[in-house]
């Protein structure tokens, strides 16, 4: 069993001999809602007790993965953000400009969240 990224959807496919062929044959199972990572109800239906273990394993997994990407962003920004700033100094103009209004939105909405949590 393997899984595409597709969009807003995780494609869970399951590799089955070919009844004609006898080749091996993907066959898309159902999907996963990438942003909830619920199971789909058709995948539940066409999967077996032990496949649907697996699934729900996968699940925790890149849960778990998703979880120390979110940290590791956060527990590296000083030293990404040191370095932006190390750059934006010597960067030309037009390029520092284009990435100027993503920085402002982006610090402007990290200062909101450490406000919030009163952290500043």
């Amino acid at each position: 069993m393997h899984f595409r990224f597709r969009g807003n959807n995780i494609q869970v496919v399951k590799t089955r001999p070919d009844p004609e062929t006898g080749k091996q044959k993907s066959v898309p199972l159902g999907s996963i809602n990438r942003a909830t990572l619920a199971i789909s109800d058709s995948l539940r239906k066409h999967c077996s007790h032990e496949e649907l273990q697996e699934i729900e394993n996968w699940v925790k997994r890149y849960q778990a993965v998703d979880e120390l990407k979110l940290r590791h962003a956060a527990l590296t920004l000083p030293e990404q953000t040191a370095m932006a700033i190390q750059w934006l100094e010597t960067a030309g103009e037009a390029e520092a400009r284009e990435l100027a209004d993503d920085l402002i939105s982006t610090t402007a909405a990290l200062r909101r969240v450490l406000n919030k949590r009163g952290l500043l």
